[in-house]
């Protein structure tokens, strides 16, 4: 079926090209750059809230390793130098009392380690008794504390931050705080000690802390962020992409509408055009050529005055007479074409009217005549010019044909509301551009105005219907009628009452 092909695709290409094809690629835009900046925030805010945590952590481990070392001098330092005279770990008594003072100050808390380093770096006392006297576990930040330092913070980690995003769940030490702190007096109890005794290191304090769970809240919340933008970015992008298709369908509509309202527009002004320059010289034509008509014709009726050597010019004189008013008549009804009544219509009567009108003319050239059409094709609109338009589209069947052949008609009532009337012929068909045939003037014949197609279409658009050509299966020429169903004819109803 053809339906136009020339307009639709012209609205298509025109679609490709519309404004919201931007719209569609800046949504598409929009949502790697809500991702890329959702990736990019929550690492921001991820690694902010890890600082936060951390600092929390570190001022518990001040605190910690401010007590411990209070705790230390007082139970431990103190009365050990009252009672000995002097500090020595490898004493097993002096040992055991350091380290429950150690053990009694983290009952419940989660430190992994304490180690107590002396100026020479070596580990005096650790939690974990085979790390005593060992050289090569300190760090940069022990020497810093007996160099004055007031404390040194570091992490520990056995994986990247990256590798633990993608771990579901962080085991135990994966990220430890070391906390570096320096053992001095207590001066609460030496409110007069000199500033030069009161800066001296003891020892360096060291307080390894597991803080995996603090990064594992860390790495939870940026996954929820994460989630959480993509989430709103993907349903921004569902309405934003839904906006964008509607209003370039509209838009297509529009450009669609303007297209043929431009087509409307100048196919007006072509026919006003035409319809001025038919006008000025219709009745310049008209009336003489009634005159070579109704002579000729009187002439030819008067057989016995006739000679037979004049009777073929007379002839001749009123056959091109009759051709000439009939491309004047042509020229008229498309340059002027009238408004359509809206009367109750049935297209099988209008068809076989014209069916009637032309069985000389199918008879003469051997034309077979198929009758398909239903009893009942009912539509509203103009009888006379649904008959012209009938009319014109078997003569152009027959001029098609040009010999013997065979012209089938068929109707039908569609679902959709619609009338159908098709004419198919057994002619060569249509060009390959069947749209040509419905340009005005456009025509094959050696004789033919181009107008017969036309004023078809425009008798058809008139009635709010369309006209469709195409090329049959089996070859020849389809021509099909689409209009508007309208009511039954009460002569109808009545017929349907009898048969029922």
């Amino acid at each position: 079926m053809f339906k136009f092909k020339g307009k639709q695709e012209q609205s298509g290409l025109n679609s490709r090209y519309l404004p919201f094809g931007l719209a569609r690629f800046f949504s598409w835009f929009f949502l790697l750059l809500v991702l890329a900046s959702s990736v990019f925030l929550s690492l921001f805010i991820a690694r902010a809230t890890t600082a936060t945590l951390l600092d929390s952590q570190e001022d518990y481990a001040m605190l910690l390793a401010e007590n411990l070392n209070k705790q230390i001098f007082n139970r431990f330092t103190l009365p050990v130098t009252v009672a000995s005279g002097r500090v020595k770990l490898g004493d097993p008594e002096q040992y055991r009392l350091l380290d429950e003072v150690v053990h009694s100050l983290l009952h419940g808390l989660r430190v992994e380690t304490i180690r107590i380093y002396n100026n020479e770096y070596a580990v005096t006392y650790s939690t974990n008794r085979d790390e005593v006297r060992r050289t090569d576990l300190y760090t940069q930040g022990v020497p810093e504390i007996f160099q004055g330092k007031h404390h040194h913070f570091d992490v520990l980690s056995t994986m990247s931050y990256f590798q633990a995003m993608l771990r579901p769940r962080l085991a135990e030490g994966s990220f430890q705080l070391r906390t570096i702190y320096p053992l001095k007096i207590n001066q609460e109890l030496y409110p007069n000690l000199s500033e030069e005794d009161a800066s001296t290191v003891l020892g360096a304090l060291e307080i390894i802390q597991d803080v995996s769970n603090h990064y594992q809240i860390s790495i939870r919340n940026q996954w929820l962020i994460m989630g959480g933008f993509l989430v709103s970015s993907l349903v921004l992008f569902t309405l934003l992409h839904v906006v964008a298709r509607k209003a370039e369908k509209v838009i297509a509509e529009r450009m669609e509408r303007n297209l043929q309202l431009e087509a409307e527009l100048h196919q007006s002004e072509k026919l006003a055009s035409m319809g001025r320059m038919v006008a000025s010289i219709a009745h310049e034509i008209r009336n003489p050529l009634g005159i070579i008509r109704s002579s000729s014709e009187f002439l030819l009726r008067r057989e016995k005055a006739v000679q037979d050597s004049s009777r073929p010019i007379l002839e001749a004189i009123y056959d091109e007479s009759c051709r000439l008013g009939s491309t004047v008549n042509d020229f008229l009804d498309y340059a002027r074409p009238r408004q359509p009544r809206r009367d109750a219509v049935n297209m099988a009567d209008v068809a076989h009217k014209a069916f009637n009108f032309l069985a000389g003319e199918f008879q003469r050239q051997n034309v077979e005549l198929v009758d398909e059409i239903p009893p009942f094709l009912p539509v509203s609109g103009d009888e006379d010019l649904l008959y012209r338009a009938v009319y014109n589209v078997l003569i152009n069947a027959l001029q098609a044909i040009g010999g013997e052949g065979r012209v089938i008609v068929q109707g039908q009532v569609r679902d959709d509301g619609k009338t159908v009337l098709e004419v198919m012929d057994s002619g060569p068909g249509f060009a390959e551009n069947c749209l040509k045939a419905l340009d005005p003037f456009y025509t094959t014949k050696d004789n033919g105005t181009g107008l017969g197609l036309p004023i078809v279409q425009s008798i058809i658009t008139s009635h709010g219907g369309k006209l469709e050509l195409e090329n049959g299966k089996d070859g020849g020429a389809l021509i099909r009628f689409v209009l508007p169903s309208g009511s039954v004819l009460p002569d109808e109803e009545m017929e349907r009452g009898d048969k029922s």
